[in-house]
């Protein structure tokens, strides 16, 4: 757990950076770099979740669940942290398109996840 966990204080720092530090366009940038990180970003944190969850030995519903509890988890930090964004940094504000982009990542995941260990039997 030590990696996803260190990934997610990653994601926390990027997310903190002052909003003055970075641009801001309209509402084409969905499709702009920005999202593509987001997607990429929350993309890897799923994979590196499910693998921790799976190699895990001490909760077996954990071990079991660990693709749907890896998404919902993912999707309630990406949640949490685009709300918190206008809370808590500074001249940051809450973008849906953001949102998106951590829902779409997590999805992401999920299907390179299968794509890489679907046919591994350790996973």
């Amino acid at each position: 757990m030590a990696v996803p966990t260190l990934w997610a204080a990653v994601i926390f720092f990027v997310y903190s950076i002052p909003g003055g530090d970075l641009i801001y366009e309209d509402i084409w940038s969905f499709f702009r770099f920005d999202k593509f990180v987001h997607v990429g970003v929350f993309a890897l944190w799923v994979v590196m979740l499910i693998i921790a969850f799976k190699k895990q030995g001490t909760n077996r519903y954990l071990k079991n669940n660990a693709r749907i509890v890896a998404f919902f988890i993912a999707l309630a930090y990406g949640g949490l942290l685009e709300y918190f964004q206008s809370k808590w940094f500074l001249e940051r504000a809450t973008d849906p398109f953001d949102f998106i982009a951590n829902m779409v990542g997590a999805f992401a995941g999920l299907a390179l996840f299968r794509l890489v260990y679907g046919k591994c039997s350790a996973y």
